[in-house]
C-alpha cells in the first residue's frame, strides 16, 4: 500500500497559485454529444487536517458530542439545542472541510487525438454560485460520439489573477446505432469513516485499472443523518468527501452518472412531510436543492441515457 500511495501522489497535478480545486472536477452526464463539467473554487489547496478544530452538538438535558472524538453519550438525546465551534470561522475552521472562495472558471475541452489543448475549444469565465457552495456547472456541446476528450479546468481569482489547472479526461457514448463494447463499473453506500487507505478508497484506483467508460454511483454517496445538522454542514460532507485525493484524481478521469437516495437527500427513509427534530435546522427541502448543486447532473434525476446501439 505504502508503493501505491506514493505513485498515486507523484502523480497528483502540479498546484499554482489559488484559486484552489481542492474538491476537484467532475464531469457527468454524457450523451454522444453532449457532457455536464462540474467545478468548484477552494480558498486552499488542500482541506482541513485532521487536527483541526472540531464542534460540539449540546443536547437538552446538558449532553454534549463531539465528532470524532468518540464522546456520543450512551443514550444520547434526540433534541438538539445547538452547534458550537471553537473558532470564528465556524464550519470554514473545522476538520476536513474545505472552504468556497469567489473567482471565476472555465472549461477547454479536445479531442484526445490531438497532441495539445492548443486547438480546444474554451467555455466562457464565469463566476462561481455563492450560495450553491462555490460551484459553477458547464454544458459542453457539439462532441463527437465514441470519443475521448481532454479536458482542463482553469481558475482565477475576482482580481483576474490566474489560479490553479487541473486536467483530465472522459469518454463520450457511442452513437444511437453504434455497437460497441462498454465497460462501466458501479458503486453505492460510500460512507467517509469506511475509508481503507491513507487517501480515501482502494476502490476508485482499482476502478481505474479497468479503464471504464463511465462509473455510475448509485446513491448514498455521503451519509448526512448523524453530523448534517445545517446547511453549512451538509456542504462540509460533501467537501470532505470530494477533496480525498483518490476521489479527486478518478473523477478528473472518468464520467459519472449519479442518482440520489435517501442519505444524501436528508436523513434514513426520508419524505417531503417528514418531521424530524434530530435534524436539526437541516431540512428535506434544503437538502433537495444541495444535491444537483454537488454533482453534474442538470435538471432531472430521472433519466434515461443511452450508450451506443446495445446499452
Amino acid at each position: 500500500m505504502k508503493k501505491n500511495f506514493t505513485l498515486f501522489l507523484s502523480a497528483m497535478p502540479l498546484l499554482a497559485a489559488g484559486p484552489f480545486q481542492a474538491t476537484g472536477f467532475k464531469v457527468g452526464e454524457v450523451t454522444a454529444t453532449t457532457a455536464i463539467v462540474w467545478a468548484r473554487l477552494t480558498l486552499k489547496a488542500k482541506s482541513n487536517p485532521a487536527t483541526a478544530p472540531t464542534l460540539t452538538f449540546k443536547y437538552s438535558g446538558g449532553a454534549t458530542y463531539q465528532p470524532d472524538l468518540k464522546k456520543r453519550p450512551k443514550h444520547p438525546p434526540t433534541r438538539l439545542n445547538g452547534i458550537n465551534y471553537a473558532t470564528k470561522g465556524g464550519v470554514n475552521d473545522i476538520r476536513y472541510a474545505t472552504p468556497g472562495v469567489r473567482g471565476e472558471v472555465r472549461v477547454s475541452y479536445s479531442e484526445k487525438t490531438k497532441a495539445d489543448l492548443s486547438s480546444a475549444k474554451s467555455t466562457s469565465w464565469q463566476a462561481v454560485d455563492v450560495k450553491a457552495d462555490f460551484t459553477r456547472q458547464f454544458r459542453l456541446t457539439g462532441l463527437q460520439p465514441n470519443t475521448r476528450y481532454n479536458v482542463m479546468v482553469e481558475t482565477r481569482g475576482v482580481d483576474g489573477v490566474a489560479g490553479q489547472k487541473l486536467s483530465g479526461q472522459f469518454r463520450t457514448a457511442p452513437a444511437k446505432n453504434q455497437a460497441e463494447r462498454v465497460v462501466f463499473t458501479v458503486s453505492t453506500g460510500q460512507m467517509f469513516g469506511d475509508q481503507d487507505r491513507p487517501d480515501g478508497y482502494e476502490i476508485y484506483p482499482s476502478m481505474l485499472t479497468l479503464d471504464p467508460s463511465f462509473f455510475v454511483h448509485t446513491g448514498d454517496i455521503l451519509y448526512y443523518d448523524s453530523l448534517a445538522k445545517s446547511k453549512g454542514l451538509a456542504h462540509w460532507h460533501w467537501q470532505r468527501m470530494y477533496s480525498l485525493p483518490t476521489n479527486v484524481d478518478f473523477h478528473r478521469k472518468v464520467a459519472s452518472y449519479f442518482i440520489k437516495d435517501d442519505h444524501d437527500t436528508w436523513k434514513n427513509d426520508c419524505w417531503p412531510s417528514m418531521k424530524s427534530r434530530g435534524m436539526y435546522r437541516f431540512t428535506f427541502e434544503q437538502g433537495l436543492k444541495i444535491f444537483p448543486q454537488q454533482v453534474p447532473m442538470g435538471e432531472k434525476t430521472y433519466r434515461t441515457i443511452r450508450w451506443g446501439k446495445d446499452l
